[in-house]
């Protein structure tokens, strides 16, 4: 599972970073196959209560994000991007893997003030590619 979640976060991130935009068509059946592959392993392992797990990790996640979501924080596809950790990881890999995103993504826009501020630039940040701080997350959850 956790291969797929990287895959899934570099193609993401490549989506993201080329066109600024994840697309749907590359979210949805990747997250349905985590979710069939998930439920079949439960069933298999006979943890069906693995399950419920899942789906109360996925609605606290969505509950989460929304209220970043409608104050223009997150695109669509960033909240969903998120939405998979919770598909894909176990409960505390998905909360350490969003957590480190937000932090990642928070030292990228210091970064790139402090990069502004040295060559005297006055930029506004317009857009935050959230996407490659995801990969990054997951890369070091993997550590």
């Amino acid at each position: 599972m956790a291969i797929i979640v990287t895959v899934l976060a570099a193609l993401a991130s490549w989506f993201d970073l080329r066109r600024g935009i994840i697309p749907n068509r590359l979210l949805f059946p990747v997250i349905g196959v985590g979710l069939l592959l998930r439920i079949t392993t439960d069933i298999l392992n006979r943890d069906p209560l693995d399950i419920f797990t899942m789906m109360t990790e996925v609605i606290l996640l969505f509950i989460c994000l929304w209220p970043v979501y409608t104050t223009g924080g997150l695109g669509a596809g960033d909240c969903k991007l998120l939405l998979s950790a919770g598909v894909f990881l176990p409960a505390k890999q998905a909360v350490f893997v969003i957590v480190s995103s937000f932090f990642i993504a928070a030292a990228e826009i210091i970064l790139f003030k402090m990069f502004c501020g040295i060559r005297k630039e006055n930029k506004k940040i317009k857009v935050i590619h959230f996407a490659p701080a995801f990969f990054i997350a997951v890369l070091i959850g993997w550590l």
